[in-house]
């Protein structure tokens, strides 16, 4: 579990992409001055995205903060106003906390909820 600091909805060609992350810290505030790392530190975040050129099928993205994977499509998804709770097919968990405004929650979870989860 963590609490998402940056919540993004994106799109691109007009649409036929989609993209909503949940990210630990904003990009701006991550240390990437660490001395003898050839990466920035891991941060939580969790991005699930669908191409609908292709296939409507989600698949999701993440870090725990040490491990990365991807790849994955979700099994059971729920969202509230505050709150994403998701469960990959692989049986992975996350419970993420978050504070977005109206009109990107709104979005977010016609994308999240729609066909395909």
């Amino acid at each position: 579990m963590f609490h998402a600091k940056e919540v993004i909805y994106s799109e691109a060609l007009g649409g036929d992409i989609v993209q909503v992350s949940f990210q630990e810290e904003p990009d701006p505030d991550i240390d990437y001055s660490k001395r003898g790392t050839l990466l920035p530190p891991a941060i939580k975040y969790v991005a699930i995205s669908a191409n609908y050129e292709f296939s409507s099928e989600k698949l999701v993205e993440w870090c725990d903060g040490n491990d990365f994977d991807g790849g994955e499509s979700i099994r059971h998804i729920e969202i509230t106003r505050n709150q994403l709770k998701l469960v990959l097919k692989n049986g992975f968990r996350f419970d993420v906390s978050f504070n977005t405004d109206e009109r990107t929650f709104k979005k977010m979870a016609l994308f999240l909820l729609g066909d395909n989860t």
